[in-house]
């Protein structure tokens, strides 16, 4: 009865690395850019040590960029125009159980284009002119795409600059105070009670 109970923990102690197949994540704060496709917008500051990564897939979830502090995330995207070439930008960031507030910022290069930009569920357009899109708190893993077609594939050329800024929300001192005080008033409850 041993002997199978020890077998069994061995066959699933081998084959549980086969079945996780996800991406593994790489963590990242300060500068980083999606080097690679139209690239960065030549404004943008350099890229932090090690924080430079190949041009982004056409989906999300390669890469997955773990969140280790504040982030400003540049890249580019571009359409070649009449049905060819597209390429989207696609990545999945991991905030952990953080909250940061992120703003997501749009630098069209071309005089037309018709994107949109698609983070978890939610659909934004992005249009010919450039625009600032506060996403919010995010926590959790939450999956980011770039894509230069909305709707109608135009026959000309579109591409654009993009960039994703990531901060920090900070734990209140008075949370964290009145957290350690709640629990010190549950402990001598509780301390009475016995």
């Amino acid at each position: 009865m041993r002997l199978h109970g020890v077998v069994l923990a061995g066959v699933i102690a081998m084959t549980a690395p086969l079945a996780v197949q996800e991406a593994a994540a790489v963590p990242v704060s300060g500068v980083a850019h999606e080097a690679g496709g139209p690239g960065v917008n030549p404004g943008a500051p350099a890229a932090s040590p090690g924080q430079s990564f190949g041009d982004f897939s056409n989906a999300v979830g390669s890469p997955v960029l773990e969140l280790t502090g504040d982030l400003a995330l540049y890249g580019g995207v571009t359409h070649n125009g009449g049905g060819g070439n597209k390429w989207r930008d696609g990545w999945t960031m991991d905030f952990g159980s953080s909250a940061y507030n992120v703003v997501f910022n749009w630098q069209p290069t071309t005089s037309v284009f018709d994107g949109e930009l698609v983070v978890g569920t939610t659909t934004y357009i992005l249009g010919m002119s450039g625009l600032t899109i506060d996403l919010g708190t995010l926590s959790g893993v939450v999956s980011f795409l770039v894509d230069p077609i909305a709707g109608s594939s135009l026959s000309t050329k579109e591409s654009a600059h993009w960039d994703v800024q990531a901060t920090a929300v900070p734990i209140p001192a008075g949370g964290v105070l009145l957290l350690g005080g709640l629990a010190g008033l549950a402990f001598f409850r509780n301390r009475k009670k016995a």
